[in-house]
């Protein structure tokens, strides 16, 4: 059987950028290559396309890989696309949008899911609303260019005397908790205020649950076929919050997979999960991310990922391990619900 080209396209202007180097470094380790030809895309932080061969490390090809002068004909030259670009300017649907246009088939979430889930303000809005109605984490968003900045501010404050504190302060448009503050009191406040705002212009506010990190891991695009995990928690030491640093650096969070839970609250998880991947319309993959309250164990909706993390130490490939899909199984599987993605808009009419 002959192999396939499959183009990784990893790096970006994000925030995210070396995340997004160590997902495709763990995924070009573990592609079929009885399958699959992998191709390695390097975005530079300048936004500049660059590629090389597959034995080379690929934090290398992102300094000093060769130019690629015009990607359209590289991309089409693939028989499927792997955006492993994680936060704005990749996961955003501004990639998705450029595979659309040039017809070419790629792994995951279009251009509305990517774009929806990575916009925290419009997705609670949009699975809070009927005929959803799936919980989300209480609090508000804030937009300093429509609202002015000290009314934005103002807003703010209000929400914390009405929430009480802990108060979580996050940008709109980021991912692996960048930009993120946990706020006590006003002053915190007004720090975690000024620290969202050099990432965008539109900030959330939520209440400080005291809450477990439950995320699930789905595979497919919401239909009879897909695939929902079981739920693994994130565990930090008392006191502490999932912080970027948390996450990749000090690395001191646990992880069960899966985590014990009274069966009616897994189930429950596992049905909301699914109805928030129904309700953004994301594809092929997403992981699902609840706050569940102690004590209660009341869920609630956090986000929704759609180009989630695949480290080595990323939840949605170990829940998938755990559900029986290793890693590599699982990027085949991947490749295939976006070429069956690509079929089915090709039989659509574009024309009258």
């Amino acid at each position: 059987m002959s192999t396939q080209r499959l183009a990784l396209i990893y790096g970006g202007r994000s925030s995210e950028h070396e995340v997004s180097i160590r997902s495709a470094t763990e995924v070009l380790a573990a592609i079929d290559r009885t399958r699959f030809e992998p191709v390695p895309i390097a975005v530079t932080r300048e936004g500049q396309f660059k590629t090389g061969s597959p034995a080379r490390p690929l934090a290398e090809l992102v300094q000093d890989g060769e130019d690629v002068a015009e990607i359209a004909p590289l991309l089409r030259s693939c028989a499927c696309v792997f955006p492993l670009l994680h936060g704005p300017h990749g996961e955003d649907g501004t990639f998705q949008g450029l595979f659309e246009v040039l017809g070419v088939p790629y792994v995951g979430s279009g251009v509305l899911a990517s774009s929806l889930c990575m916009d925290k303000a419009a997705f609670k809005h949009h699975v809070a609303a009927a005929p959803y109605e799936i919980p989300v984490t209480p609090g508000l968003s804030l937009d300093v260019v429509l609202e002015g900045h000290e009314h934005a501010l103002a807003r703010a404050h209000g929400a914390a005397a009405e929430l009480g504190y802990p108060i979580f302060v996050k940008p709109a448009n980021q991912g692996s908790s960048v930009g993120v503050s946990r706020a006590s009191d006003r002053a915190e406040l007004d720090a975690a205020l000024a620290l969202a705002l050099r990432y965008d212009t539109r900030i959330i506010v939520e209440q400080g649950l005291d809450a477990r990190e439950i995320e699930l891991a789905v595979l497919g695009d919401g239909g009879p076929d897909t695939i929902v995990s079981m739920p693994g928690e994130i565990i930090l030491p008392t006191g502490q919050w999932y912080t970027y640093e948390s996450k990749y650096i000090d690395d001191v969070a646990t992880y069960a997979i899966p985590v014990e839970l009274p069966r009616d609250t897994t189930a429950l998880l596992r049905d909301l999960a699914l109805r928030a991947v129904r309700a953004t319309r994301c594809a092929g993959l997403a992981r699902v991310d609840f706050l569940v309250e102690r004590g209660s164990l009341t869920p609630w909706l956090n986000e929704v990922n759609t180009m989630p993390g695949f480290t080595s130490i990323s939840m949605y490939p170990k829940m998938m391990g755990a559900a029986g899909i290793g890693y590599s199984e699982l990027i085949t599987r991947l490749v295939e619900l976006g070429l069956d993605a690509d079929r089915r808009r090709r039989t659509l009419a574009t024309l009258r």
